[in-house]
């Protein structure tokens, strides 16, 4: 991740109503929608990253931000070959984690590690038009 991305992501979620739990994203009358749909007013982690990123570069960012999110590492395994998968699912734990509030979530992106090489990584960043979940 590098530094505007974090600051976009402190500044989007910064706004309580932006963040929601148990879905990529609801509109103003709690429905789920997709994270790219206009109605959508509302995301949790792996839906705004993938609203603010596009989903190439949202699959990017998931493996380094679930073990900082949820302070463990994930093993890439022969029983576990798409580790992108693997981490969103982290990060969909710990979103909706009971025990996750707002303030959690909002430290946890404040102390997010960020890049710092001579260039930017490759930011594949897209319209987003696939997936999350």
């Amino acid at each position: 991740m590098i530094q505007d991305e974090k600051d976009r992501l402190i500044a989007f979620f910064d706004v309580e109503s932006n963040w929601c739990r148990g879905l990529d994203a609801v509109d103003a009358d709690g429905n789920a929608v997709h994270y790219d749909d206009d109605t959508a007013v509302s995301w949790d982690i792996v839906g705004g990253l993938c609203h603010l990123f596009g989903w190439k570069r949202a699959c990017k960012l998931f493996e380094p931000m679930s073990r900082h999110f949820a302070k463990r590492r994930h093993l890439a395994t022969a029983f576990q070959p798409n580790t992108e998968m693997v981490a969103m699912s982290a990060l969909f734990d710990f979103n909706d984690d009971d025990e996750t509030t707002h303030e959690l979530f909002m430290d946890r992106l404040r102390g997010l590690p960020v890049w710092h090489g001579r260039s930017a990584p490759a930011q594949n960043v897209d319209s987003g038009s696939e997936t999350a979940h």
